[in-house]
């Protein structure tokens, strides 16, 4: 059964420069369980901050894995596995990316209730280090009043 969340969402990003950035959104989406495989999904409106239209998400954890999928005004299909380099194109309405990642931390912890998803990754747009980030979602079930 599907649940309705809150989940906050956390991105850092780390610049071989120095500098660094940091971003906090909070949403609403949701969390369900199949065959021992979590999915928490949510929308985003991309309309404010870029001009591009809306984008839902989707997060799939399964064993040591977690794949992130983004369809709308952008498409993205990304896995994240500790220690393996995942290339993919980041497909927006200005063009293609080649983008690839490599996770230096892969974790979760999940129950139907919500919890917490934790990745660090290396990202690379055309083979070039362009920042270290992370990604932390902190998941949580909106319980009815």
């Amino acid at each position: 059964m599907k649940k309705n969340v809150t989940i906050q969402i956390i991105g850092k990003q780390k610049y071989p420069e120095g500098h660094e950035d940091k971003q906090e959104v909070l949403t609403v989406g949701k969390i369900y369980e199949r065959n021992e495989v979590f999915y928490v999904f949510y929308k985003e409106t991309e309309r404010e901050a870029t001009g591009l239209g809306d984008v839902t998400t989707l997060l799939t954890m399964k064993e040591d894995t977690v794949a992130l999928s983004r369809k709308g005004a952008v498409e993205l299909a990304q896995e994240f596995k500790m220690g393996v380099l995942n290339r993919s194109i980041y497909s927006t309405c200005y063009g293609n990316i080649w983008i690839s990642v490599m996770p230096h931390r892969v974790e979760y912890d999940l129950t139907v209730h919500g919890g917490r998803i934790s990745l660090e990754y290396d990202l690379f747009v055309d083979d070039k280090l362009v920042s270290n980030n992370v990604l932390l979602l902190n998941v949580k079930e909106d319980i009815p009043q």
